[in-house]
């Protein structure tokens, strides 16, 4: 079992076998315990709206087995606080979900529910699709074939049909968005995704969604409709079938130009062509520049059928979707008193303050003994002033007194003749009627108070040390640089990128860190791009070395 985070008590029901087993990652310190009906487990990720958790319903507790499976698992969104915070976002929120509520599709992630909480957190559920998303399958098992292909043209084109008969356009079609089950696709983030893109357009004049699966309507800011989605759709094929970006590789400004005014990749539509002539023909309709030549989503499903579609997903794909769906797990049964604890999120209040102990009287003559000795110290530490301090007691002063604003490694000065030597004590002084204050993990060292004066005897405060930093860098030694690293390079470049991604909790699959960039290490740097906002290519290079190391 994990080690139990006492932040996230639920998040102990999942083993790191089952956050592998269910494509999810283990929660952050600053993550909500429960949203809504929900007990939060894990993270599945993130995107430029908020993030994606894993979390299964509350009555699971109540009930006398406190088994569950994997269809008792929801898929929770978040939206970040800067959508959530302003109203105006959140009405047309609610209207973009209340129109999602009406869309019940087969190919469709059914809503479960949504809400705002006190906490300000704004979010709705679906429920948890037991498989990877299109564009893991792609990068893990490389391009699908044609049947394949055909299947995804087919039920994704029923799900866009769907949509659209609701009188919603998705605006954000891509791989991540698609889901692939065990008994067929299933489509997300539909509808609300114009929601943010209506925040950001108000707000910026910018244009939202994924550049390389972008309409050209959409790139260049224009109204859309349903055909946008459908290029978005041919887009979404062309990856799947080829493993390569249906416009070429480059800057988003690049990409961007070629959707709008260039065909798709020639490379990739003659993969296409030769593996499925019909499909590649299929294809380039959806790809028209055109939004009235373009087909309709039940045209691209109607003839996507044409030739018999798989009826199964590829080997490999199948066992894990069939892993996740076979998944079950125990709920963690808390009293109330545990539950309230819990949820406060802060840290531990401070102990009750004890009483003082009481004072015992010290007789008169072991006073006097001491009275004499302080002062026979004094005396003894006054001798060696304005003169040169004995070698011995410089450690012991530098301890004691400690330049609160002199730098680490200062250079060695001569004593002021001035210099007055006090005693003081070495530890902090004791005030046993005062509580203890403690202090977070992931709070900042507290400023050094300016030393205090005391009849013209400067006495510093005793020093406390820094709390340690709440998130160490990572220690990765094999190498220092931002050189271009990306799929087929291998040696210590590589080996740095595998152990930064592990050691920000990025699976690598079973070879782990072998100084191999294969179809896992790009897995694991897609993924890490798209929760850290950074274009999403599967290489690193000079943006995203700073933040694998920040």
């Amino acid at each position: 079992m994990p080690e139990k985070d006492p932040a996230h008590p639920w998040a102990a029901e999942l083993t790191a076998a089952d956050l592998e087993r269910l494509g999810a990652r283990p929660l952050r310190p600053a993550d909500p315990i429960a949203i809504g009906p929900y007990r939060l487990l894990a993270r599945l990720g993130g995107g430029g709206m908020g993030r994606l958790f894993l979390g299964r319903r509350t009555d699971l507790e109540a009930g006398g087995d406190p088994g569950y499976r994997a269809d008792a698992l929801v898929a929770v969104k978040v939206i970040r606080p800067e959508y959530a915070e302003d109203p105006r976002f959140r009405r047309r929120f609610e209207r973009e979900v209340d129109a999602v509520g009406r869309v019940h599709g087969r190919y469709t992630a059914a809503l479960l529910g949504s809400g705002f909480d006190d906490a300000e957190h704004l979010w709705l559920a679906t429920a948890y699709v037991p498989g990877p998303s299109l564009g893991d399958a792609v990068d893990r098992h490389g391009p699908l074939p044609a049947p394949v292909v055909r299947r995804l043209a087919a039920e994704v084109g029923a799900a866009l049909a769907t949509i659209a008969a609701t009188g919603i356009v998705h605006r954000d079609l891509k791989p991540s968005n698609v889901l692939l089950g065990p008994d067929g696709v299933r489509v997300i983030d539909f509808g609300v995704a114009h929601t943010a893109g209506a925040s950001l357009l108000t707000t910026t004049g910018q244009q939202v969604g994924t550049p390389a699966f972008m309409s050209p309507e959409q790139a260049e800011g224009r109204d859309v409709t349903t055909a946008s989605d459908v290029f978005s759709l041919g887009s979404l094929l062309v990856h799947a079938a080829t493993a390569l970006p249906p416009f070429g590789e480059g800057s988003t400004s690049e990409v961007v130009h070629r959707v709008v005014h260039a065909p798709p990749s020639a490379a990739a539509l003659t993969l296409l062509t030769r593996a499925d002539p019909a499909l590649a023909d299929l294809v380039r309709r959806c790809l028209d520049k055109d939004p009235a030549a373009r087909p309709t989503p039940q045209d691209v499903a109607d003839t996507a059928r044409r030739h018999p579609p798989a009826d199964q997903w590829p080997h490999p794909l199948a066992t894990e979707i069939t892993a996740r769906a076979n998944w079950s797990g125990r709920a963690t049964s808390r009293s109330p008193l545990d539950r309230s604890t819990v949820a406060r999120r802060g840290p531990a209040p401070p102990p009750p303050a004890q009483s003082p102990p009481r004072r015992r009287r010290v007789p008169l003559p072991v006073l006097t003994a001491a009275v004499t000795v302080a002062a026979a110290a004094t005396a003894a530490l006054l001798l060696v002033l304005p003169g040169t301090r004995p070698s011995s007691a410089a450690p012991v002063a530098s301890r004691a007194h400690p330049a609160t604003s002199a730098p680490s490694d200062p250079a060695p000065a001569a004593p002021s003749p001035r210099t007055t030597v006090v005693l003081v004590p070495t530890g902090p002084a004791a005030n046993p009627g005062a509580p203890a204050q403690p202090q977070p993990a992931d709070a900042p060292p507290a400023p050094t108070s300016p030393p205090r004066h005391h009849h013209r005897h400067r006495r510093p405060r005793n020093p406390r040390p820094a709390p340690p930093p709440s998130q160490p860098r990572p220690n990765c030694p094999y190498y220092s640089g931002t050189a271009l690293t990306r799929y087929g390079d291998q040696g210590d470049r590589v080996r740095e990128a595998q152990c930064l991604l592990a050691a920000h909790g990025y699976p690598l699959g079973p070879s782990g860190i072998d100084g191999q960039f294969g179809t896992d290490t790009r897995a694991a740097v897609r993924a890490f791009q798209r929760d850290h906002h950074l274009q999403v290519d599967g290489q690193v290079g000079v943006k995203t070395w700073p933040a694998l190391r920040g």
